[in-house]
């Protein structure tokens, strides 16, 4: 279950708990009204009961105090990912700028270089640029020859791979023995 739906879910059991609080502090508040107007007649079945509903009303008040609490934490955990996705996102743009640039790729190259790294494909980037595709074909050629790949899973692969140091060396990948 996702965030959103699990925070849902916490709302919507609060809810109930809050609803089934109050009806059932209610219900105790009129018992011991009836028990403090004639307590010699009221049995310690009555004053047991009463404890119990105390009780339970104390019970449902915590589940209820604690939903709150963690529905507030899944908002600021939310935030705090939103946030770090925010920051991560402008670092994989400011990365892929400074590489696009490295790889002297000129303005069209690099609009074609960044959808295909957001996955368009082919006939979409062309779509998106008001081109034809054979226009993108030879910038991806070009993009390619520049990076030094030849597909563009390898393209893809050498993007994201420098973004997150991986290498592909085998003595700098870890030792499975």
């Amino acid at each position: 279950m996702g965030e959103r739906a699990q925070f849902n879910s916490l709302k919507l059991v609060a809810a109930l708990l809050f609803a089934s609080g109050i009806v059932l502090v209610i219900d105790v508040a009129e018992e011991f009204r009836i028990a403090l107007r004639d307590p010699p007649n009221v049995g310690v079945g009555m004053w047991l009961h009463l404890g119990f509903e105390l009780i339970a009303s104390f019970g449902v008040a915590v589940a209820f105090f604690e939903i709150v609490r963690r529905m507030r934490l899944t908002v600021t955990e939310l935030e705090t990912e939103t946030d770090r996705l925010r920051r991560l996102r402008g670092d994989f743009d400011r990365f892929v700028n400074r590489r696009f640039e490295e790889w002297m790729l000129t303005s069209a190259e690099k609009d074609v270089a960044l959808l295909t790294v957001r996955g368009l494909r082919i006939t979409q980037i062309a779509e998106a640029r008001n081109t034809r595709e054979g226009t993108v074909k030879a910038q991806l050629s070009s993009i390619f020859r520049k990076v030094g790949v030849s597909t563009r899973a390898e393209f893809l692969a050498q993007v994201l791979d420098e973004f997150l140091g991986v290498t592909t060396e085998p003595e700098a990948l870890p030792n499975r023995a």
